[in-house]
């Protein structure tokens, strides 16, 4: 999808600007709570495609960090209210959802905010054969995966911090299976890797890479 294409498409997923203009007060503060959304989908397309057959490269994910529901990070209590972003995204025909996420944390500044893990996207199978792994057997009389042992199409950790704005940074990388890897225990994949500065309210921000498209809500919970 090349650059004016994407931002028509983009133009007609939300109803404001893109690239909002911040208003000069403060508007992250450490401590409060905030409801963070995501819709992270697929660019699709021959040029999107033509992207990550030229440049994905085996690459090792770091998953460091907590998923959803696990450590201090929770599912919101509110639930996911961006579907008319997916939908949208899922009927123009450019785009392929992996996933929707919606999830409650208090504001934290860029050295305390926590990392989340995230395995989104279809299963790839297995990194490696988990041999003869510790810890306790489950009902059935089997041994419990590790996030580290699963793959998944998109996988890292992302995070939302809070300076002067609110910043959504992440540490992605989006794999391709149909690209050949010389190493069948590492997929080749492209980094999503950046940061969008951001403000609480109705506005949707949006953080771009020639394979994956971020669209973001970040709302400011009554305490």
């Amino acid at each position: 999808m090349t650059d004016l294409p994407r931002r028509r498409f983009l133009t007609g997923l939300v109803t404001v600007p893109l690239l909002v203009t911040l208003p000069a007060p403060l508007v992250g503060q450490v401590g409060r709570q905030y409801r963070i959304e995501l819709v992270i989908f697929e660019h699709l397309g021959p040029e999107s495609r033509t992207f990550m057959d030229g440049a994905a490269r085996p690459m090792e994910v770091n998953l460091s960090g907590f998923g959803i529901g696990e450590g201090p990070i929770r599912p919101s209590r509110k639930g996911f209210e961006l579907d008319r972003v997916v939908d949208r995204v899922e009927r123009s025909g450019q785009g392929r959802v992996l996933a929707r996420l919606a999830w409650d944390q208090r504001g934290r500044d860029y050295h305390s905010t926590s990392w989340i893990r995230i395995q989104e996207g279809r299963y790839l199978g297995l990194r490696e054969d988990p041999g003869e792994e510790t810890g306790d057997l489950s009902a059935g009389g089997l041994r419990p995966l590790s996030p580290q042992q699963e793959r998944y199409e998109l996988e890292g950790r992302l995070r939302v911090w809070v300076g002067r704005f609110l910043h959504l940074e992440t540490d992605l990388v989006y794999h391709a299976p149909h690209a050949v890897g010389s190493d069948p225990d590492v997929l080749p994949g492209v980094p999503v890797r950046g940061s969008q500065r951001m403000n609480s309210g109705d506005d949707l921000f949006y953080l771009d890479n020639p394979a994956i498209g971020i669209i973001a809500r970040v709302t400011r919970l009554e305490d």
